[in-house]
């Protein structure tokens, strides 16, 4: 089924805790070049978004790489700082999406010593704001748990189930974050802000396809087994295959009703992530029949980690089962390249059980994902007078943008 393969990435859900390493003596925040922090976030496992490619992704953000060093001067965390200035002043809204890349074990022993020279470093830089995505797992649970809420009519509810994983790193965090007043952002919200809370992951940590596949439901098997006797045939490429992945995820945002991001964006990212060197890598795949491409899906890989962006599909020759092909063998080339985890990203736990989103929430859960919550993002607000005027400002913005999209229209605004 497959033409050509890209290398792959890794897994976040914890394990039992285990005694944290500490650094040595009090720790510091200081700029570093784009490839120290790379190198340190694939040390530490962190995200895609807080590597030098996902800075590249935004130009309309200013970016600056931070280090962590401690008493000796070994370089122990890393993360980006993408920031937004107000006009012809010296102050910003300062972002860490899903960052920084930290050995968070450590960090939930001692928030303060972690976090405060962050702090200290924004607040010298004039953020009036500062916001992160804390990338520590707090809660997963297993497929079957999460679509039996979806059958009796929606999602909220599965987050009170006992959870498999519950992380007590993660609550000595939030108890922390909440004494320092770091509010919780779009908790609760139809709207989407930001990165996602929750995200669906596929374990790939010791196993191999075999294990992988008997996990899948059986209609995620079966439609394997229809597209190999359709002749699919999934094939990785890059930049060349952005025109056609737009046209299909436009087809698809059509379909769906959410509002589709610009080819511009995406042609920026496959880029970005193609000049990211062995550890950071992004492609598109595309699953065909006799050339026709019938779904194609933008992935990168960090590190040993390997996520699922976006994706589109036509309505042609659904019977093939094209996305599930496409899927299939993105998460083989993932365990080929040794990744420990196949994040599939988020979703919106307020969707009904009848919203259109609802298919590809089931989508995920059938390959076998867990769900999982991190701590999710947090903003620390710096100066209040200009935070204000920044909200005031941003929610306008929204306002416009939703008006020019259209009232019915849901945001593609996952990454």
């Amino acid at each position: 089924m497959n033409d050509a393969a890209t290398g792959p990435s890794k897994a976040t859900e914890p394990t039992e805790p285990t005694e944290p390493t500490l650094p040595s003596g009090p720790l510091t925040v200081r700029p570093v070049t784009a490839e120290e922090a790379q190198a340190t976030v694939v040390r530490l496992g962190g995200s895609f978004l807080q590597t030098p490619a996902w800075a590249r992704t935004k130009p309309g953000w200013t970016a600056v790489h931070l280090g962590w060093f401690d008493a000796t001067g070994a370089r122990v965390g890393a993360g980006l700082v993408l920031s937004r200035r107000l006009p012809r002043l010296r102050r910003s809204f300062a972002y860490l999406p899903e960052g920084p890349a930290l050995p968070w074990d450590a960090v939930a022993s001692d928030p303060g010593a972690w976090i405060d020279p962050l702090v200290a470093w924004a607040t010298s830089e004039g953020a009036f704001a500062l916001r992160l995505g804390f990338p520590v797992v707090s809660r997963s649970w297993q497929p079957d748990v999460v679509k039996k809420q979806i059958s009796e009519g929606g999602l909220m509810s599965f987050t009170a189930l006992p959870p498999t994983i519950d992380n007590p790193d993660a609550r000595r965090l939030e108890t922390w974050l909440d004494r320092r007043r770091w509010r919780p952002i779009g908790w609760g919200s139809s709207a989407a802000v930001g990165q996602p809370r929750y995200l669906c992951v596929i374990d790939l940590d010791g196993r191999g396809s075999e294990a992988v596949l008997k996990a899948m439901n059986q209609q995620w098997r079966r439609n394997i087994k229809k597209a190999d006797k359709a002749g699919v045939t999934v094939r990785s490429v890059g930049v060349d295959g952005v025109d056609t992945f737009h046209q299909l995820y436009v087809e698809t945002a059509e379909r769906d009703h959410f509002v589709p991001r610009a080819r511009s964006y995406f042609e920026q990212m496959v880029r970005s992530f193609s000049e990211g060197g062995e550890h950071v890598t992004g492609r598109i795949y595309e699953a065909h029949v006799d050339g026709d491409i019938l779904a194609s899906a933008l992935m990168v890989r960090v590190g040993d980690r390997f996520s699922y962006l976006y994706g589109g599909s036509t309505s042609r020759n659904r019977d093939a089962r094209a996305s599930n092909a496409l899927q299939w063998q993105a998460i083989q080339d993932a365990i080929d390249a040794g990744c420990t985890a196949y994040d599939l990203r988020g979703f919106n736990t307020s969707l009904g059980a009848t919203s259109p989103l609802i298919g590809l929430l089931l989508f995920k859960l059938g390959a076998g994902a867990d769900v999982v919550e991190l701590v999710g993002e947090r903003e620390l607000v710096l100066n209040r007078f200009w935070h204000t005027a920044f909200e005031k400002a941003m929610a306008l913005r929204v306002a416009i943008n939703n008006r020019r999209a259209g009232a019915n229209a849901t945001p593609d605004a996952d990454v």
